[in-house]
């Protein structure tokens, strides 16, 4: 177990406090990652010992029941370290009190029935080998509607929001079936599913918070020649808040994926950095709270894994919903624990 509690006391407030319909954005780059602080989400929610360790009331720690849509990271690594922090995930999906979404392992291949027998390339059964799609070059991007968007085969679609998966864990595995928001729509369905059912067992009065894990993914991998860009991912998340107590989000915020398509008159910028950037930047317009995750600027040291920065979104409502903005920075364990303190502080 790590030697660290699980929930750092300093970020306690911020995890544990998901308002009603709230969005919070987590961005990350490639050597500050944000698993491990989905993962310390995942824990504020879901642990029932929570409330006591820190003192908080029954509306700010309450227990909740949690989706998480991963496109970046399979079943095996969540529930692998989610045990390092004393977290069952296998046992709480069983329970109905968690549900994990696949949208890594079969996202780009072609969806089967549960009778259906696998597609072979060869009479030795050995699996086709699938990839991403290609990207073309970028074109007029539809907005979303039931009228443009482009008809799918009602096998196909069938076919796609059939039963859960029978692997152990898992509710259900994601397709990318078709083209624009059709393809969207689809998965949108099958991501409310897998809500409703939760929301379905247990105590109905305990709400759901759903994390989706790098959907900035799914936009790299298929963009505007497969007629999807950042307005489009952007109503398909909304989509998604409409069923569910609070939102988090977690995608890249790499310098050339934000900062060169941000930079006005820049020509260099590629389609993928600039439907990236507008995702993102749009996101952070209407979250709540954005959580920043990133390297020291003054290089790696010992005992400092990065920084973690937390402000206010063009979300946030005025009034009574305050949020107290810091900086922090953070140390990741060999073992899994995570040390968060502030500047001066060892």
């Amino acid at each position: 177990m790590p030697s660290q509690p699980p929930l750092p006391p300093l970020l306690a407030p911020y995890l544990s406090s998901q308002p009603e319909s709230s969005l919070t954005l987590i961005s990350s780059i490639l050597g500050a990652t944000s698993n491990w602080l989905v993962l310390r989400l995942l824990y504020s929610a879901l642990s029932t010992s929570t409330n006591q360790t820190f003192g908080l009331d029954e509306h700010d720690g309450s227990k909740k029941k949690v989706v998480l849509v991963s496109f970046l990271r399979g079943w095996e690594f969540w529930k692998v370290e989610a045990k390092r922090l004393g977290l069952d995930l296998a046992r709480l999906a069983d329970k109905k009190q968690f549900a994990f979404v696949d949208g890594l392992s079969e996202l780009f291949s072609a969806p089967q029935s549960a009778n259906a027998a696998p597609t072979t390339s060869s009479p030795t059964g050995i699996p086709p080998r699938t990839s991403l799609p290609l990207r073309g070059p970028p074109g007029p991007v539809p907005g979303r509607g039931p009228a443009i968007a482009p008809a799918i085969s009602a096998s196909t679609s069938s076919v796609a929001r059939g039963p859960a998966t029978s692997e152990p864990g898992i509710a259900k595995k994601l397709h990318f079936s078709g083209r624009g928001t059709a393809a969207l729509d689809i998965m949108e369905k099958d991501i409310i599913a897998v809500i409703e059912q939760v929301k379905a067992s247990g105590d109905s009065s305990e709400e759901v918070l759903l994390i989706i894990d790098q959907p900035d993914f799914l936009l790299a991998a298929t963009g505007t020649s497969m007629g999807i860009g950042a307005t489009e991912m952007s109503e398909w998340v909304t989509g998604l808040q409409l069923n569910v107590g609070a939102t988090v989000l977690t995608l890249a915020a790499d310098s050339p994926l934000i900062h060169n398509a941000s930079v006005s008159g820049n020509q260099g910028a590629t389609p993928v950095e600039g439907e990236h950037a507008s995702f993102a930047i749009g996101l952070a317009h209407r979250a709540r709270s954005v959580m920043q995750l990133r390297t020291l600027e003054t290089g790696a040291a010992r005992d400092v894994s990065g920084v973690l920065r937390i402000s206010r979104g063009g979300g946030i409502s005025s009034g009574a919903d305050t949020l107290d903005e810091k900086e922090l920075l953070y140390y990741i364990q060999r073992d899994g624990g995570v040390k968060v303190f502030g500047r001066g502080e060892s």
